[in-house]
């Protein structure tokens, strides 16, 4: 089976302004940019441990849930 992208994993409803979105939807916490809970996020150092922390998706697709 194959992982959904993050934006269907958490329903967010923000594929178009999001900048995973259409390509990196697997990998949203690689990306530079991105939405998270309403807000942009920034560089991947600025934001993995959150991403670790509080990230349901994060979490999914590294196995932890």
């Amino acid at each position: 089976m194959e992982r959904p992208n993050c934006w269907e994993f958490l329903k967010c409803g923000r594929e178009q302004g999001c900048k995973a979105y259409p390509s990196h939807g697997r990998s949203c916490f690689a990306v530079t940019g991105t939405l998270c809970r309403g807000e942009e996020q920034g560089s991947y150092d600025q934001k993995i441990a959150k991403c670790r922390e509080t990230c349901p998706f994060y979490r999914s697709m590294m196995g932890g849930d």
